[in-house]
């Protein structure tokens, strides 16, 4: 026997009590909860910092700092509104809005300089940024949105949507992304055959997996599958060892990579003698997803849930 495989027997022997325990290094910042006020303007809205910002009309010159925000505000409003963006707006490796980025040429809005010479009219920064530049840009009598953007839920990207739309002025677009949004989950979901087992599911990044309180959570409760990470006790974005692999023998791997190194990416990982004794490798279940369809936490995460249906059940019903 190799030494490989003495490992993964050991691994698999090991009392549960005895795996390394999980980590927990994202914890998502702010409140997630929409609060927007009356349709008539001024609008009023309250952030993930809890300020509360008023707009004085639709907006024309919007500034995004964060790469889905980025993609929440293109999916809503007209792309020559946009006046700046994050820097990932321009990575091909990344951005779903590159060809508008492209065309249109908003600035990167990193600094309070290059956002104070773009003149917009708001500016959308996320939960998770510094205290200090929205302090700079609403000392210069800028209407600055601290959006959420850890989301846990599909649902919340949903009325996430409608908030952008609240807040550029673009309502209609916004209603209509969101309906997009709900029958592309719809759609997905039935594709799952009747009478069939829930498929038992481990998605990770890097080394880390997806448990309760997250997305992918979410989006594997609402195609029927199972999180395996919170099912056995995973909170939010915890370390996934070979151990725990091992162990849980998924069915079914999920993993993103970038759009020229699929194959590579699904190499490497078959390459370790933890995920070649699992279920998912010795059926072909290891999928790798571009990154642009299994990263976004915006209104594109639709097209991870559809592909993720897609890898479990085939095409299905539609």
């Amino acid at each position: 026997m190799t030494t490989a495989a003495v490992a993964v027997v050991v691994e698999r022997a090991t009392p549960a009590a005895m795996l390394t325990p999980p980590e927990r290094p994202f914890e998502p910042i702010g409140r997630d909860d929409v609060r927007a006020e009356a349709a008539s303007y001024p609008r009023y809205a309250t952030g993930a910092d809890d300020v509360r910002i008023a707009v004085q009309a639709p907006a024309q010159r919007i500034v995004s700092q964060y790469w889905s925000a980025d993609e929440f505000v293109y999916s809503v409003t007209a792309p020559e509104h946009v006046v700046g963006v994050s820097e990932s707006a321009y990575l091909p490796a990344v951005s779903n809005v590159l060809p508008l980025v492209q065309r249109y040429k908003p600035v990167v809005a990193t600094d309070a300089e290059r956002v104070l010479l773009a003149n917009p009219d708001l500016v959308f920064t996320p939960d998770s940024a510094r205290s200090d530049l929205p302090g700079l840009l609403r000392a210069a009598g800028l209407p600055v949105y601290r959006l959420f953007t850890h989301f846990k839920t599909l649902a919340s990207i949903e009325a996430h949507i409608r908030l952008v739309g609240y807040l550029t002025g673009d309502d209609a677009r916004a209603d209509a992304e969101a309906r997009r949004f709900a029958e592309d989950i719809r759609r997905a979901a039935a594709r799952r055959p009747a009478g069939i087992a829930p498929p038992r599911v481990l998605a990770f990044g890097g080394v880390y997996s997806y448990g309760s309180d997250t997305l992918l959570n979410d989006i594997l409760k609402v195609l029927g599958a199972e999180n395996l990470a919170a099912t056995h006790g995973f909170v939010g974005y915890d370390r996934v060892t070979d151990e725990h692999i091992v162990r849980w023998n998924p069915d079914w791997i999920v993993v993103g990579g970038d759009a020229d190194n699929i194959e590579a990416v699904r190499t490497q990982m078959l390459a370790r003698p933890a995920i070649a004794t699992t279920n998912a490798a010795r059926n072909g279940h290891v999928i790798v997803l571009d990154n642009k369809v299994f990263l976004p936490l915006s209104p594109f995460t639709s097209n991870l849930v559809a592909a993720l249906a897609e890898a479990l059940y085939g095409k299905g019903p539609s």
